[in-house]
């Protein structure tokens, strides 16, 4: 059993509903929380969202504890007071009666037990995308490898009598006339002397930038690695590199522990502004997931944390800034303006890495407070900005829709606020990549089938899920293209047109039935739910007829287009076509980068020609705001309907 840290150990077991052996003090109270059987000492009037907070409880919810999703649900099981409003706007009766409630909005007057879901045995199986798919290969497509930190074999030539030289001195003989101004870190000199005697003075300098950060044994010259973070909003992807060859190694990945604060940057930027320390909160969190993917992806082979000397991570602008304790509330309301856009070198321990003490830690530059270092990243992955013919069309599709279109010719970007629908977020039974999420949907034979992640029944529906199934419904008349759901007008396929339910008035579309689902509840995608996707995939779709139109091009003119991110990976292209999310062209020019973030921020690792490259893109692409766009909105508006013809 866990015990809270202000809990003294318990003498016996006591029955559901009944605290340990311990008075609690005067304004606080107990919660039990099963399955864990945990106990929490909390005070007074918190609500039960705020104290899972402090826990690895984790609980599902899109909004950060604002009480606008209704997703946070827990079963009270001991005696409970009345649901809140918002409670009763997102339970039904029968939970009500189960007592079912929603934790952000459900306060601890007095002792309780709640339950959070039943236990897992098994490890939750997460749909996390880590791969890119421009390698043919474990190999990246470098310029030339030149890591940011190298290691070159030395052998020193002797003390000569009288000369006087220092140690810095003769590494400075050994390693040639080009290097004579090579500096050293203060750690390593202080650790000089006893390693050159160690060595014998032959052995491996690490070497940054012309400054030397550490000496080692020789047999270390080619135990050389790096690595690389993508900083997902939702999931976090760290790998392992080797600068010597350039392989990838090893690959972790985590769900960002953020999320208990909302799902969404908008929602982590809130929080950040209503609490004190709520951006010291949030850098913890996201430096803690960071070095459990280090320990892991260390262990994989066989190395220490003193092993690592350069790290580079990529993310959204608001990412970056929580992963630097940079103050991100500027990017919450226009102007929309970050501390910083530039790329960043710190150490490492500056952040809380857990690597060598002299470590560097490179943070990719952004354009704006929208266009982070991720964009930075697909642009390279991609190779748009080496283009000098074709046009390429990219799109990293989230809750925040980024864009980039051109070629080395010219370059332009913007990002569309297509709100969390595309990542399952306000909808109302959707979830992320993970265990139980209907990921595809097709309707063959005269049947609707799903694929579910984890192969299991389905719990709920992912983004790309979300996505082909509205494309199937758009297909046979289930849903008109001004994104109603009605019985179709022409006879439509049996099984779907028996799974369109009245209710009060407006009709919804059963995905899976109780007795198919995974816990016994229906899942429907409702008519609300349409209405999001089209909020998120009009917002997409004008964002890129806007940057056409600036470019004075049409789809015509695209040569190809590239989908990053894990939608972009997993969504059918004429799916995604069809319900009008990108332009309608040929399909076989559209491929997806995969996790394009972490393959960008890998090509710097490896070659200081795409730092550079990186940092000279940013001051290159013109960026196009819509917030202040009149034929953005405009755009918007034409493109919340679907395109009324089919494509097959």
């Amino acid at each position: 059993m866990k015990k809270p840290t202000n809990q003294k150990p318990k003498q016996k077991k006591h029955s559901i509903g009944s605290p340990p052996a311990k008075k609690h003090e005067a304004g606080y109270v107990w919660l039990n929380v099963l399955p864990d059987d945990l106990w929490l000492n909390i005070r007074q009037g918190e609500t039960i969202l705020e104290a899972l907070q402090k826990t690895d409880v984790g609980l599902e919810g899109d909004c950060g504890g604002l009480g606008k999703c209704g997703k946070c649900k827990v079963k009270v099981l001991s005696l409970t007071d009345p649901p809140s409003k918002a409670g009763k706007k997102f339970l039904d009766e029968e939970e009500l009666k189960q007592g079912i409630r929603l934790a952000c909005r459900t306060k601890v007057n007095h002792d309780l037990v709640i339950s959070t879901g039943e236990a897992d045995t098994a490890a939750e199986y997460l749909q996390i995308l880590t791969t890119s798919h421009i390698l043919k290969s474990r190999h990246l497509p470098i310029l030339c490898l030149e890591p940011l930190v190298h290691k070159r074999l030395l052998t020193l030539p002797p003390s000569l009598p009288n000369e006087g030289l220092s140690d810095l001195d003769r590494i400075r003989m050994a390693i040639g006339p080009k290097h004579q101004d090579l500096r050293a870190t203060i750690h390593c000199l202080r650790t000089l002397p006893e390693m050159l005697k160690r060595t014998q003075f032959c052995g491996a300098a690490v070497i940054h930038d012309e400054c030397l950060m550490a000496w080692q044994d020789r047999e270390e010259e080619h135990r050389n690695y790096g690595l690389v973070f993508d900083l997902g909003t939702s999931t976090l992807v760290g790998k392992l590199i080797s600068l010597v060859d350039g392989g990838e190694v090893a690959v972790a990945s985590c769900l960002n522990s953020q999320s208990k604060h909302g799902t969404n940057v908008i929602s982590r930027l809130q929080y950040v502004k209503e609490h004190t320390k709520g951006l010291e909160r949030l850098h913890h969190l996201l430096i803690k997931d960071l070095n459990q993917i280090t320990a892991r992806l260390l262990k994989t082979a066989g190395l220490k944390p003193n092993d690592i000397f350069v790290a580079v991570a990529a993310g959204n602008t608001t990412m970056q800034h929580l992963l630097l304790t940079l103050n991100p509330s500027g990017i919450a309301e226009a102007p929309f303006s970050p501390v910083l856009t530039d790329g960043l070198i710190v150490k490492a321990a500056d952040v809380g890495l857990e690597l060598h003490p002299e470590a560097l830690f490179y943070v990719m530059p952004a354009k704006s407070g929208y266009i982070g270092g991720d964009l930075i990243s697909d642009i390279l992955a991609s190779g748009a900005w080496e283009q000098e013919g074709e046009i390429i069309l990219g799109l990293d599709l989230g809750t925040n829709g980024e864009i980039f279109l051109g070629n080395h010719k010219r370059l332009m970007t913007c990002s569309a606020a297509a709100g969390p629908a595309l990542e399952g977020a306000r909808i109302s039974h959707g979830m992320i990549a993970r265990a139980g999420a209907i990921e595809g949907v097709s309707f063959e034979e005269g049947n609707l089938h799903y694929q579910v992640i984890g192969n299991i029944k389905p719990k709920g529906i992912c983004g790309s899920g979300l996505v082909e199934l509205v494309a199937v419904l758009l297909q046979f008349g289930i849903i008109d293209y001004e994104g109603l759901i009605r019985p179709p007008q022409e006879r439509a396929a049996e099984d779907l047109s028996s799974r369109i339910i009245n209710r009060s008035g407006v009709y919804d579309f059963l995905i899976a039935s109780a007795e198919e689902s995974y816990d016994q509840r229906p899942i429907y995608l409702t008519q609300k739910d349409v209405r999001e996707l089209q909020l998120a995939k009009g917002a997409i779709a004008a964002g890129v007829k806007t940057l056409m139109d600036e470019m004075g091009i049409g789809t015509e003119d695209i040569h190809r287009v590239y989908l990053a991110g894990a939608l972009g990976n997993y969504v059918n292209p004429y799916s995604a076509m069809r319900i009008g999310l990108i332009p309608r062209l040929d399909p076989e020019i559209v491929t997806s980068l995969g996790n394009a973030a972490s393959t960008g921020a890998s090509m710097v690792l490896l070659s200081k020609d795409y730092w550079q490259m990186a940092n000279e893109l940013v001051d290159f692409i013109e960026h196009v705001e819509l917030s202040s766009r009149l034929d953005f909105n405009q755009y918007f508006i034409e493109h919340m309907d679907f395109p009324e013809e089919n494509l097959w």
